[in-house]
């Protein structure tokens, strides 16, 4: 069920971001958004977007009314695109989830999972993987870029172990590093890709660090439907 809408938020400290991670919370792939004044000292953000799995009207409304701080006066629904299949994921869907990331890191298993269910099942562990490099460097950047930079494995243990630890238990020895109850595959089975973000967000953090000129990281093991425990072996 495709459709757009307009909602006017109380406040201009209310914005599109605070918008877009309830809804992709909520199991909506967003297509496209932006903001503008409603010069009553608030913003009215306009989306258009589309519901993945089993949505009605009522709970379309319900969802949209339930964001806080947002009146909904404006909502078209597209009858034609109810039974039609999502689309390809494309790079500004991307850009969304990153926005959604940054307004609730750590907390971000939710939408990592909404972004690899929206894609094509061929482009999840490529798609994963990009979206962990981006998420990975920026924490770098934001939270480790300080200071003289370190080296392996020095920065494993200092930096890289902290920061995953913003997601779960972690182990590390040497260049191996082990989440405990990975909560990116923890309910999936064999065939899952959520492993390919944490590939991904180790590459680009180490990457982002100028201390270290190549970076190279496989998953050596994968607890998902077993162990839970997934080990990523750093070359």
């Amino acid at each position: 069920m495709k459709f757009s809408c307009a909602l006017e938020t109380s406040s201009e400290r209310i914005r599109l971001v605070n918008v877009i991670s309830p809804l992709i919370k909520a199991g909506y792939q967003l297509v496209s958004q932006r903001q503008e004044s409603s010069g009553s000292g608030g913003n009215i953000i306009h989306v258009i977007a589309r519901s993945i799995g089993a949505k009605t009207q009522a709970d379309l409304i319900d969802d949209l009314s339930s964001i806080d701080g947002c009146t909904l006066f404006k909502l078209e629904i597209d009858e034609e695109d109810i039974s039609s299949s999502a689309p390809v994921q494309t790079g500004e869907d991307e850009k969304t989830t990153l926005a959604a990331i940054g307004a609730q890191y750590p907390k971000i298993t939710d939408i990592v999972s909404q972004y690899e269910a929206s894609l094509p099942s061929d482009q999840r562990a490529t798609a994963l993987h990009q979206l962990g490099r981006k998420v990975g460097g920026g924490i770098y950047q934001r939270d480790y870029s300080l200071g003289s930079p370190l080296k392996m494995p020095t920065t494993i243990s200092r930096e890289l172990v902290p920061a995953l630890k913003g997601f779960c238990k972690v182990k590390a020895k040497n260049n191996v590093v082990s989440l405990i109850k990975c909560p990116f595959c923890k309910s999936s089975d064999s065939n899952h890709s959520g492993c390919h973000f944490v590939i991904g967000y180790i590459e680009g953090f180490l990457a982002s660090n100028p201390a270290i000129e190549t970076v190279q990281v496989e998953e050596t093991s994968c607890g998902a439907g077993s162990t839970n425990i997934c080990e990523f072996t750093i070359g």
